[in-house]
């Protein structure tokens, strides 16, 4: 079995130069340096001990992600470029899914901790976190997704997209269409970013003058691989089943809108010619339902590699300032929105978008 020593005679470097790589102090090391370190750890097959490694230093190069279902396709691109960056950086990513519950949540953390893992990135993004508060006080350093700092006592750094803007910018579209009354599908408001979307929805439409109905629909605790889809589908049989349907509809995300989609073909309407429906979050299962969907993207790998980077400097240096990174939403424009039967759009106020 290699060890350390046989590393730094392969690449000619000295033992401490392979520990900084093994533990991702890097940042000022030379590019041929780094490379001829790992180009030798990956000839010689070396695995560093990492129960040595957490006796000596405390902690092992992994970080924990936690998000509410791997099923979701979000959560699933989110996991993909987290991992990613984090290897970038010499560390392992651990996943667990939380199911948006709180309890859940804090029993993964402590086994995260027990295993010397000092830092998490968390997806779930739920509106109160107050039962990570201790293990914050014992050192974990952690990241939130879509989420600001609020007032449970737990500063944290976050990295998000602007939800709010997210919201708005959807609604706005639809307006320039000429829509008057749009429907806003969402889970139940456990989490942040819903909130935000919902604010930012009622809030251009109280500029316009137009009429939103917000549907809330009910979550199965089992948490299912179509959860998401079946809301958005049964929301549309019950956007219909009014007696002033909605023109268009959004769903808080795209899965919702995917769900949309089917339950408004399901009764036979034509989209966008009847009903024009749109998503938030721009997954790539976007682009191929029929018609594609509009949505509201926003830039995953990058905020996936600012929040690897806000959770390994929270490692390093406990005391830093909040860490806060907000990135601006896109607009992508494609079938499954239209003008409203009988008008003209109107884009003069509609924000910068791609067309795909």
């Amino acid at each position: 079995m290699s060890t350390i020593q046989d590393v730094a005679a392969r690449a000619g470097v000295s033992v401490s130069t392979v520990s900084n790589v093994l533990n991702g102090r890097e940042g000022r090391m030379r590019p041929e340096t780094l490379n001829r370190v790992r180009l030798a750890i990956s000839d010689l097959g070396f695995r560093p001990n990492q129960s040595a490694r957490r006796l000596k230093t405390g902690h092992v190069p992994m970080i924990g992600l936690m998000v509410p279902s791997i099923a979701n396709p979000y959560f699933g691109v989110l996991a993909r470029w987290v991992e990613a960056a984090a290897q970038e950086q010499g560390y392992g990513l651990l996943l667990c899914n939380t199911y948006r519950e709180p309890e859940r949540e804090r029993e993964y953390a402590e086994a995260f901790m027990s295993q010397g893992v000092k830092g998490v990135i968390l997806g779930s993004a739920l509106a109160a976190h107050e039962h990570l508060l201790p293990l914050v006080d014992d050192g974990l350093a952690a990241v939130s997704l879509d989420r600001a700092q609020v007032s449970d006592g737990l500063v944290r750094d976050f990295v998000s997209v602007d939800n709010r803007l997210a919201g708005s910018m959807a609604v706005d579209y639809l307006i320039g269409l000429g829509h008057r009354h749009i429907a806003f599908v969402s889970a139940p408001a456990k989490s942040m970013n819903r909130i935000a979307r919902v604010e930012g929805a009622k809030a251009a439409c109280e500029r316009a003058g137009a009429t939103l109905d917000v549907h809330i629909g009910a979550v199965d605790a089992d948490y299912t691989e179509s959860e998401m889809a079946e809301l958005g589908r049964q929301a549309a049989h019950d956007i219909l089943s009014s007696d002033s349907p909605a023109t268009a509809c959004v769903g808080v995300n795209d899965m919702i809108a995917i769900g949309l989609l089917a339950g408004f073909r399901q009764c036979a309407q034509r989209i966008p010619i009847d009903v024009s429906v749109m998503g938030i979050d721009g997954i790539y299962l976007g682009n191929y339902v029929s018609p594609t969907l509009t949505t509201v993207g926003q830039p995953m790998e990058a905020m996936a590699r600012v929040a690897v980077d806000h959770v390994l400097k929270r490692m390093k240096n406990p005391e830093l300032p909040m860490q806060e990174s907000i990135f601006e939403p896109q607009l992508i424009v494609r079938a499954s929105t239209g003008p409203i039967a009988g008008s003209a759009p109107d884009h003069s106020s509609a924000p910068a978008c791609s067309r795909v």
